[in-house]
Protein backbone atom coordinates (compact mmCIF):
# COMPACT_ATOMS: atom_id res chain seq x y z
CA UNK A 1 0.00 0.00 0.00
CA UNK A 2 2.44 2.60 1.13
CA UNK A 3 4.73 1.85 -1.76
CA UNK A 4 1.91 2.29 -4.28
CA UNK A 5 0.60 5.37 -2.95
CA UNK A 6 4.04 6.87 -3.08
CA UNK A 7 4.00 5.68 -6.69
CA UNK A 8 1.13 7.45 -7.69
CA UNK A 9 2.09 10.90 -6.08
CA UNK A 10 5.69 10.22 -7.40
CA UNK A 11 4.23 10.19 -11.32
CA UNK A 12 0.87 11.28 -11.45
CA UNK A 13 1.45 14.49 -9.25
CA UNK A 14 4.28 16.81 -10.95
CA UNK A 15 2.35 15.63 -14.16
CA UNK A 16 -0.93 17.13 -13.57
CA UNK A 17 0.84 20.51 -11.61
CA UNK A 18 3.39 20.77 -15.06
CA UNK A 19 0.02 20.21 -17.42
CA UNK A 20 -1.91 22.38 -15.32
CA UNK A 21 0.29 25.63 -14.49
CA UNK A 22 -2.00 28.05 -17.00
CA UNK A 23 -5.20 27.36 -15.01
CA UNK A 24 -5.81 30.73 -13.03
CA UNK A 25 -8.58 33.05 -11.78
CA UNK A 26 -11.87 30.52 -10.76
CA UNK A 27 -9.77 27.23 -10.82
CA UNK A 28 -7.68 29.07 -8.32
CA UNK A 29 -10.25 30.34 -5.84
CA UNK A 30 -11.62 26.76 -6.10
CA UNK A 31 -8.99 25.40 -4.68
CA UNK A 32 -8.03 27.92 -2.31
CA UNK A 33 -11.65 27.49 -1.00
CA UNK A 34 -11.34 23.73 -1.50
CA UNK A 35 -8.81 23.82 1.08
CA UNK A 36 -9.65 26.20 3.31
CA UNK A 37 -13.03 23.91 4.07
CA UNK A 38 -11.07 21.20 5.77
CA UNK A 39 -11.56 21.09 9.40
CA UNK A 40 -9.08 18.44 10.37
CA UNK A 41 -7.29 16.57 7.76
CA UNK A 42 -9.36 16.68 4.45
CA UNK A 43 -12.60 16.34 6.53
CA UNK A 44 -14.69 18.74 5.54
CA UNK A 45 -17.90 20.88 7.12
CA UNK A 46 -20.47 22.10 4.88
CA UNK A 47 -19.22 24.65 2.82
CA UNK A 48 -22.07 27.48 4.70
CA UNK A 49 -20.70 26.50 8.32
CA UNK A 50 -19.32 29.52 9.60
CA UNK A 51 -15.70 29.86 9.28
CA UNK A 52 -14.63 31.56 12.59
CA UNK A 53 -10.83 31.95 11.79
CA UNK A 54 -8.76 35.45 11.29
CA UNK A 55 -6.99 35.97 8.06
CA UNK A 56 -3.29 37.91 7.27
CA UNK A 57 -2.04 38.51 4.12
CA UNK A 58 1.81 37.64 4.15
CA UNK A 59 3.57 38.40 0.74
CA UNK A 60 2.56 35.01 -1.01
CA UNK A 61 1.17 33.55 1.72
CA UNK A 62 -2.46 34.23 3.20
CA UNK A 63 -2.54 32.58 6.98
CA UNK A 64 -5.38 31.60 9.09
CA UNK A 65 -5.36 31.47 12.75
CA UNK A 66 -8.45 30.01 14.69
CA UNK A 67 -8.79 27.85 17.52
CA UNK A 68 -11.62 27.19 20.68
CA UNK A 69 -10.39 27.01 24.42
CA UNK A 70 -13.33 26.05 26.90
CA UNK A 71 -12.96 26.25 31.07
CA UNK A 72 -15.09 23.15 32.21
CA UNK A 73 -16.20 22.48 35.80
CA UNK A 74 -18.01 18.93 35.83
CA UNK A 75 -19.64 17.74 38.62
CA UNK A 76 -20.84 14.17 37.77
CA UNK A 77 -23.33 12.32 40.29
CA UNK A 78 -23.59 8.05 41.54
CA UNK A 79 -20.91 6.08 42.52
CA UNK A 80 -18.87 6.60 39.38
CA UNK A 81 -19.37 10.08 38.70
CA UNK A 82 -16.21 12.41 39.48
CA UNK A 83 -15.97 15.98 39.71
CA UNK A 84 -13.03 18.48 37.91
CA UNK A 85 -11.67 21.64 37.09
CA UNK A 86 -10.16 21.42 33.51
CA UNK A 87 -9.53 22.88 29.83
CA UNK A 88 -10.36 21.36 26.91
CA UNK A 89 -8.48 24.25 23.52
CA UNK A 90 -6.85 23.60 20.39
CA UNK A 91 -5.82 26.02 18.05
CA UNK A 92 -4.98 25.77 14.41
CA UNK A 93 -2.55 27.86 12.17
CA UNK A 94 -2.71 27.40 8.20
CA UNK A 95 -0.62 29.09 5.88
CA UNK A 96 -1.26 28.99 1.69
CA UNK A 97 -0.08 30.42 -1.28
CA UNK A 98 -0.06 29.60 -5.15
CA UNK A 99 2.66 26.91 -6.13
CA UNK A 100 3.38 25.07 -9.93
CA UNK A 101 -0.35 25.93 -10.80
CA UNK A 102 -1.84 24.73 -7.67
CA UNK A 103 -2.01 25.79 -3.77
CA UNK A 104 0.49 24.78 -1.35
CA UNK A 105 -1.61 24.84 2.32
CA UNK A 106 0.83 24.10 5.46
CA UNK A 107 -0.91 23.43 8.40
CA UNK A 108 -0.74 22.97 12.41
CA UNK A 109 -3.02 22.37 15.57
CA UNK A 110 -1.69 22.07 18.58
CA UNK A 111 -3.52 21.80 22.01
CA UNK A 112 -2.46 22.39 25.73
CA UNK A 113 -4.88 19.44 26.92
CA UNK A 114 -1.83 17.78 28.28
CA UNK A 115 -0.88 20.46 30.90
CA UNK A 116 -4.97 21.97 31.17
CA UNK A 117 -6.20 18.14 31.77
CA UNK A 118 -4.38 16.74 35.22
CA UNK A 119 -3.78 13.07 35.81
CA UNK A 120 -4.02 11.99 32.14
CA UNK A 121 -8.10 12.34 31.79
CA UNK A 122 -11.04 14.30 32.91
CA UNK A 123 -14.27 12.27 33.93
CA UNK A 124 -16.77 11.07 31.63
CA UNK A 125 -19.07 8.45 32.45
CA UNK A 126 -19.58 5.79 30.28
CA UNK A 127 -16.56 7.36 28.00
CA UNK A 128 -13.67 4.26 26.96
CA UNK A 129 -10.90 4.12 25.08
CA UNK A 130 -7.09 4.76 25.01
CA UNK A 131 -4.93 4.75 28.25
CA UNK A 132 -3.80 6.31 31.73
CA UNK A 133 -1.13 5.16 33.83
CA UNK A 134 -0.72 1.70 31.57
CA UNK A 135 -4.10 1.20 32.42
CA UNK A 136 -7.73 1.50 29.92
CA UNK A 137 -9.80 4.42 30.54
CA UNK A 138 -13.54 3.77 32.02
CA UNK A 139 -15.72 6.85 32.78
CA UNK A 140 -12.91 9.27 31.24
CA UNK A 141 -11.56 11.03 28.35
CA UNK A 142 -7.61 11.55 27.26
CA UNK A 143 -6.25 14.79 26.14
CA UNK A 144 -5.62 15.28 22.96
CA UNK A 145 -2.21 15.36 21.70
CA UNK A 146 -0.01 18.68 21.76
CA UNK A 147 0.55 18.31 18.28
CA UNK A 148 -2.63 17.30 16.77
CA UNK A 149 -1.48 17.92 13.27
CA UNK A 150 1.23 18.78 11.41
CA UNK A 151 0.35 18.35 7.43
CA UNK A 152 1.57 19.80 4.33
CA UNK A 153 -1.04 19.31 1.29
CA UNK A 154 -0.87 20.29 -2.36
CA UNK A 155 -4.57 20.60 -5.04
CA UNK A 156 -3.90 21.36 -8.18
CA UNK A 157 -7.48 21.98 -10.44
CA UNK A 158 -6.97 18.93 -13.47
CA UNK A 159 -9.95 20.03 -15.21
CA UNK A 160 -12.31 23.18 -15.14
CA UNK A 161 -14.37 20.96 -12.42
CA UNK A 162 -11.71 18.68 -11.20
CA UNK A 163 -9.02 18.82 -7.81
CA UNK A 164 -6.34 16.62 -7.23
CA UNK A 165 -4.60 16.90 -3.89
CA UNK A 166 -1.91 15.30 -1.91
CA UNK A 167 -2.17 15.34 2.06
CA UNK A 168 1.11 14.32 3.94
CA UNK A 169 1.52 14.47 7.70
CA UNK A 170 3.48 13.20 10.08
CA UNK A 171 0.39 13.92 12.54
CA UNK A 172 -2.63 14.76 10.58
CA UNK A 173 -6.03 12.97 9.74
CA UNK A 174 -6.72 9.63 7.52
CA UNK A 175 -9.56 10.29 5.02
CA UNK A 176 -12.41 7.76 7.80
CA UNK A 177 -15.00 9.31 9.37
CA UNK A 178 -16.39 12.73 9.97
CA UNK A 179 -15.04 16.12 10.59
CA UNK A 180 -13.92 15.01 14.11
CA UNK A 181 -16.21 16.49 17.28
CA UNK A 182 -13.26 19.23 18.30
CA UNK A 183 -13.76 20.88 14.87
CA UNK A 184 -17.43 19.91 13.64
CA UNK A 185 -19.65 22.71 12.73
CA UNK A 186 -22.67 21.07 15.02
CA UNK A 187 -20.47 20.78 17.91
CA UNK A 188 -18.84 23.84 18.16
CA UNK A 189 -20.77 24.63 21.92
CA UNK A 190 -20.13 21.51 23.38
CA UNK A 191 -16.88 20.72 25.13
CA UNK A 192 -16.99 17.31 26.24
CA UNK A 193 -16.31 14.38 23.82
CA UNK A 194 -18.82 12.06 22.34
CA UNK A 195 -19.52 8.63 23.84
CA UNK A 196 -18.73 7.16 19.87
CA UNK A 197 -15.76 9.10 19.77
CA UNK A 198 -13.73 5.89 19.44
CA UNK A 199 -16.25 3.96 17.14
CA UNK A 200 -16.37 7.01 14.75
CA UNK A 201 -13.49 9.52 14.50
CA UNK A 202 -10.99 8.78 17.08
CA UNK A 203 -8.22 8.79 13.74
CA UNK A 204 -8.66 12.69 13.62
CA UNK A 205 -4.89 12.17 15.62
CA UNK A 206 -2.84 9.54 13.60
CA UNK A 207 0.41 9.33 12.68
CA UNK A 208 2.92 8.96 9.29
CA UNK A 209 -0.66 9.82 6.94
CA UNK A 210 -0.55 9.75 3.40
CA UNK A 211 -3.80 10.76 1.60
CA UNK A 212 -4.27 11.27 -2.18
CA UNK A 213 -7.47 12.35 -3.30
CA UNK A 214 -10.01 14.13 -5.90
CA UNK A 215 -13.11 15.98 -5.72
CA UNK A 216 -14.98 16.78 -8.94
CA UNK A 217 -18.26 19.23 -8.38
CA UNK A 218 -20.13 17.57 -5.84
CA UNK A 219 -18.08 14.20 -5.64
CA UNK A 220 -15.02 13.50 -3.91
CA UNK A 221 -12.80 10.09 -3.45
CA UNK A 222 -9.69 10.41 -1.11
CA UNK A 223 -7.58 6.74 -0.25
CA UNK A 224 -5.27 6.97 2.89
CA UNK A 225 -2.25 4.65 4.64
CA UNK A 226 -1.23 5.68 7.80
CA UNK A 227 -0.13 4.46 11.72
CA UNK A 228 -3.43 2.41 12.74
CA UNK A 229 -2.54 2.68 16.40
CA UNK A 230 -3.77 5.22 18.68
CA UNK A 231 -1.72 7.95 20.09
CA UNK A 232 -0.24 6.71 22.92
CA UNK A 233 -0.57 8.37 26.41
CA UNK A 234 2.57 10.62 26.08
CA UNK A 235 0.71 13.41 24.66
CA UNK A 236 4.10 16.07 24.27
CA UNK A 237 6.04 13.79 21.13
CA UNK A 238 5.31 12.66 18.28
CA UNK A 239 5.75 8.92 18.35
CA UNK A 240 5.94 7.88 14.43
CA UNK A 241 4.96 4.01 13.77
CA UNK A 242 5.13 2.33 10.23
CA UNK A 243 2.58 2.48 7.72
CA UNK A 244 0.06 -0.57 8.52
CA UNK A 245 -3.45 0.83 7.60
CA UNK A 246 -5.53 2.21 5.31
CA UNK A 247 -8.80 3.98 4.51
CA UNK A 248 -11.01 4.93 1.67
CA UNK A 249 -13.63 7.61 1.72
CA UNK A 250 -16.39 8.86 -0.45
CA UNK A 251 -18.00 12.19 -0.15
CA UNK A 252 -20.62 14.27 -1.73
CA UNK A 253 -22.07 17.93 -1.64
CA UNK A 254 -24.85 18.39 -3.33
CA UNK A 255 -25.42 22.37 -2.24
CA UNK A 256 -23.46 24.56 0.07
CA UNK A 257 -25.47 23.77 3.03
CA UNK A 258 -25.40 19.71 2.86
CA UNK A 259 -22.29 17.14 2.93
CA UNK A 260 -22.23 13.42 3.22
CA UNK A 261 -19.88 11.34 3.73
CA UNK A 262 -19.26 7.14 3.78
CA UNK A 263 -15.72 5.41 4.29
CA UNK A 264 -13.67 2.46 5.70
CA UNK A 265 -10.70 1.35 6.96
CA UNK A 266 -8.85 -1.17 8.62
CA UNK A 267 -6.56 -0.02 11.49
CA UNK A 268 -3.92 -2.82 12.60
CA UNK A 269 -3.74 -2.71 16.44
CA UNK A 270 -5.14 0.57 17.30
CA UNK A 271 -6.02 -0.11 21.11
CA UNK A 272 -2.38 -0.82 22.89
CA UNK A 273 -4.21 -2.78 25.67
CA UNK A 274 -6.46 -4.87 23.03
CA UNK A 275 -5.53 -7.65 20.43
CA UNK A 276 -6.23 -7.31 17.21
CA UNK A 277 -7.48 -5.37 14.15
CA UNK A 278 -10.62 -3.42 13.45
CA UNK A 279 -12.36 -2.97 10.63
CA UNK A 280 -14.08 0.64 10.93
CA UNK A 281 -16.99 2.02 8.93
CA UNK A 282 -18.49 4.95 9.20
CA UNK A 283 -21.32 7.13 7.38
CA UNK A 284 -22.37 10.76 8.25
CA UNK A 285 -24.74 13.81 6.87
CA UNK A 286 -24.07 17.63 7.52
CA UNK A 287 -26.25 20.22 6.90
CA UNK A 288 -25.34 24.15 7.80
CA UNK A 289 -26.76 27.70 7.40
CA UNK A 290 -24.94 30.63 8.71
CA UNK A 291 -27.26 30.18 11.75
CA UNK A 292 -27.86 26.54 12.27
CA UNK A 293 -25.60 23.40 11.92
CA UNK A 294 -26.72 19.58 12.36
CA UNK A 295 -24.98 16.18 12.12
CA UNK A 296 -26.26 12.60 12.14
CA UNK A 297 -23.12 10.09 12.11
CA UNK A 298 -22.99 6.51 12.47
CA UNK A 299 -20.15 3.77 13.04
CA UNK A 300 -18.71 0.42 13.44
CA UNK A 301 -16.12 -1.68 14.48
CA UNK A 302 -15.47 -4.48 13.47
CA UNK A 303 -13.23 -6.05 15.84
CA UNK A 304 -10.53 -8.86 14.64
CA UNK A 305 -11.27 -10.10 18.55
CA UNK A 306 -14.23 -9.42 19.92
CA UNK A 307 -17.79 -8.13 19.43
CA UNK A 308 -18.73 -5.41 16.89
CA UNK A 309 -20.35 -2.48 18.35
CA UNK A 310 -21.79 0.37 16.70
CA UNK A 311 -22.30 4.33 17.67
CA UNK A 312 -25.03 6.72 16.15
CA UNK A 313 -24.60 10.82 16.72
CA UNK A 314 -27.33 13.20 16.41
CA UNK A 315 -26.44 17.00 16.86
CA UNK A 316 -27.41 20.16 16.80
CA UNK A 317 -26.17 23.94 17.23
CA UNK A 318 -28.55 26.68 16.61
CA UNK A 319 -27.90 30.47 16.93
CA UNK A 320 -31.10 31.56 18.77
CA UNK A 321 -30.06 34.90 19.08
CA UNK A 322 -26.64 37.05 18.04
CA UNK A 323 -25.51 36.18 21.34
CA UNK A 324 -27.05 33.29 22.43
CA UNK A 325 -26.58 29.53 21.35
CA UNK A 326 -28.53 26.34 22.33
CA UNK A 327 -26.83 22.78 21.58
CA UNK A 328 -28.14 19.43 21.68
CA UNK A 329 -26.75 15.64 21.04
CA UNK A 330 -28.67 12.49 21.59
CA UNK A 331 -26.12 9.24 21.98
CA UNK A 332 -26.53 5.47 21.08
CA UNK A 333 -23.43 3.88 21.87
CA UNK A 334 -22.56 0.38 22.87
CA UNK A 335 -19.80 -0.27 24.92
CA UNK A 336 -17.88 -3.62 25.39
CA UNK A 337 -15.38 -2.52 28.01
CA UNK A 338 -17.75 -1.60 30.98
CA UNK A 339 -18.04 -4.88 32.15
CA UNK A 340 -16.45 -7.95 32.41
CA UNK A 341 -18.15 -9.36 29.48
CA UNK A 342 -20.92 -8.15 26.63
CA UNK A 343 -22.16 -5.23 24.91
CA UNK A 344 -23.75 -3.05 26.88
CA UNK A 345 -25.87 -0.09 24.84
CA UNK A 346 -25.94 3.35 26.43
CA UNK A 347 -27.93 6.37 25.68
CA UNK A 348 -26.89 9.71 26.46
CA UNK A 349 -28.33 13.17 25.61
CA UNK A 350 -27.01 16.48 26.70
CA UNK A 351 -28.72 19.82 26.10
CA UNK A 352 -26.83 23.01 26.78
CA UNK A 353 -27.05 27.00 26.14
CA UNK A 354 -23.99 29.85 25.31
CA UNK A 355 -24.69 33.28 25.49
CA UNK A 356 -21.83 35.33 24.15
CA UNK A 357 -20.39 38.10 26.74
CA UNK A 358 -17.66 39.82 25.19
CA UNK A 359 -16.09 40.06 21.47
CA UNK A 360 -13.55 42.03 19.59
CA UNK A 361 -12.05 41.85 16.40
CA UNK A 362 -10.67 38.37 16.73
CA UNK A 363 -12.00 36.64 19.45
CA UNK A 364 -15.71 36.08 21.22
CA UNK A 365 -16.12 34.89 24.80
CA UNK A 366 -18.52 33.48 26.14
CA UNK A 367 -20.59 31.43 29.35
CA UNK A 368 -22.47 28.19 29.16
CA UNK A 369 -24.05 25.26 30.43
CA UNK A 370 -24.89 21.72 29.81
CA UNK A 371 -26.86 18.59 31.17
CA UNK A 372 -26.39 15.06 30.49
CA UNK A 373 -28.65 12.20 30.86
CA UNK A 374 -28.29 9.00 30.63
CA UNK A 375 -30.36 5.60 30.08
CA UNK A 376 -28.76 2.16 30.20
CA UNK A 377 -28.80 -1.74 30.90
CA UNK A 378 -30.22 -2.38 34.11
CA UNK A 379 -27.42 -4.87 35.03
CA UNK A 380 -25.15 -1.86 35.02
CA UNK A 381 -27.18 0.34 37.79
CA UNK A 382 -25.12 -1.73 40.65
CA UNK A 383 -22.06 0.26 39.16
CA UNK A 384 -23.58 3.23 38.15
CA UNK A 385 -26.67 4.05 39.90
CA UNK A 386 -29.73 4.82 38.86
CA UNK A 387 -29.99 8.32 37.28
CA UNK A 388 -26.30 9.75 37.55
CA UNK A 389 -26.49 13.11 35.92
CA UNK A 390 -23.20 15.07 34.03
CA UNK A 391 -24.05 19.16 34.62
CA UNK A 392 -20.98 21.18 32.94
CA UNK A 393 -20.32 24.95 33.85
CA UNK A 394 -17.77 26.10 31.23
CA UNK A 395 -16.43 29.79 29.89
CA UNK A 396 -15.05 29.81 26.06
CA UNK A 397 -12.97 31.88 24.62
CA UNK A 398 -12.94 31.24 20.50
CA UNK A 399 -11.88 33.05 17.22
CA UNK A 400 -14.51 35.36 15.78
Amino acid sequence: MKRLLFIVVLIAVPALAQEHMHHEGTMHDAVAGFLMRQASGTSMNPAAAPAHMHMIEAGDWLVMVHGSAFLNQVWQSGPRGGDKLFSTNWVMGMADRKLAGGHLMLRSMLSLEPATITDRSYPELFQTGETAFGQPLRDGQHPHDFFMELAAEYAVPIDAQTIGYLYLAPVGDPSLGPVAYPHRASALEIPQATLGHHIEDSTHIAMNVVTVGMKQTMFGAALSAFHGAEPDEHRWDIEGGRIDSWAVRVTADPTPNWTAQISTGHLKKPEALEPGDIQRTTASVGYSTPAWSSSLIFGRNDKQHGPSTNAWTAETLYQLAPLDWVTARLEVVDKDELAESGVHRIKALTAGYTRDVWSNAMLTAGAGVNLTIYDFPAQLEGTYGRNPRALYLYARVRSH
